[in-house]
């Protein structure tokens, strides 16, 4: 239920509310297709209901607070995004917004004291002692970091749906090893996970080259804050972490680069542009900002369906490490 109801509500609503949008001339330009094509936006509410959808599912089959932590999160970061997307926000007000999606998370441990463990798991060295306030600072500070890592990475046909997608299937194998390893695991923090995967993936039939429909910042940062949180209620943040790693360089390499936190539509440059050839380039101007995707191209001009290709096979190794850490964390 909780992987099958997100997938048929997206193939089922997506193709009319495509329609819907196009209809109300909720539509932006493709910055990398040559003709100057149309795509209607935002995604995010339908993404959003799709989540909900699922994690109600599990809620009504068994009556728990791990699903309601995620409805909560996927609420306030999409509240926070479809803002965005309607009457954007500045570079500094959107991260401070998004912090306001861990309190659900922080509360629903102080009533049920069993959503989480306030605890680091390393591979090798096993567990970090129990810190409770520490613990809550860094969900603070893990909303606005993971959310906007999945954001930045929003650029191309299918980039953010199908990592999305990837890390989803990373992270749902890393809580089931350690569901393996605990006898008294909770099993409904793996179902947990599963309206992300069946959300992102089901999403990538519609966003992959060429894009029929863009997820806008409603989808983008709740992919981002949701991951985390899913991350944190199955006691796997540091192979989560490992998952994302091609996101967590390509935040940095942002910041670095213009040296503060920017909206990515204000931008003086662009850090690649789309040349005569109907490839990629990367931007050589100073002041365009350093991104993975343009150290990708600095070697040579992609395509776009290439580059998002290029993207994604960096995932998937960035996955298996994942995988191989959740390994060696649950079974050393």
């Amino acid at each position: 239920m909780a992987f099958a109801v997100p997938c048929i509500l997206v193939f089922a609503l997506m193709p009319g509310y495509i329609r819907f949008l196009s209809s109300k001339g909720r539509v932006t330009n493709d910055a990398h297709k040559p003709n100057g094509t149309k795509v209607p936006t935002p995604a995010g509410p339908l993404l959003i209901l799709a989540i909900v959808a699922g994690e109600a599912a599990i809620y009504i089959l068994n009556e728990s607070s791990i699903p309601l932590a995620a409805i909560a999160v996927t609420l306030v970061a999409g509240g926070v995004g479809f803002y965005d997307d309607i009457r954007g926000l500045g570079g500094i007000i959107k991260p401070l917004l998004l912090t306001v999606a861990a309190v659900p998370l922080i509360l629903l441990e102080r009533v049920h004291q069993s959503l989480y463990s306030a605890q680091l798991y390393f591979p090798l060295f096993g567990a970090t002692g129990t810190h409770y306030i520490i613990f809550a600072v860094l969900i603070v500070a893990a909303m606005p970091v993971a959310s906007n890592a999945f954001n930045m990475l929003d650029a191309f046909n299918g980039e953010i749906s199908g990592f999305t997608a990837m890390v989803s299937v990373a992270l749902i194998i890393a809580v089931l090893l350690r569901a393996s390893d605990f006898a008294s695991f909770d099993f409904i923090r793996l179902a947990a996970a599963l309206p992300l995967a069946a959300t992102a993936l089901s999403f990538y039939f519609f966003n992959r080259y060429p894009s029929k429909i863009f997820d806008g910042d409603s989808g983008s940062l709740v992919f981002g804050a949701l991951f985390a949180t899913l991350a944190i209620i199955g006691g796997v943040e540091i192979a989560a972490l490992v998952a994302v790693i091609p996101a967590v360089l390509n935040s940095y390499f942002i910041l670095s680069s213009i040296k503060g936190f920017v909206e990515h539509k204000r931008m003086a440059a662009r850090p690649t542009y789309l040349g005569e050839d109907g490839k990629i380039h990367a931007s050589e101007g100073p002041g365009a900002p350093t991104t993975l995707v343009k150290m990708i191209v600095a070697r040579e001009p992609l395509s776009e369906r290439d580059l998002v290709r290029s993207m994604l096979a960096l995932t998937a190794f960035a996955c298996v490490l994942s995988v191989l850490t959740s390994a060696l964390t649950w079974f050393p």
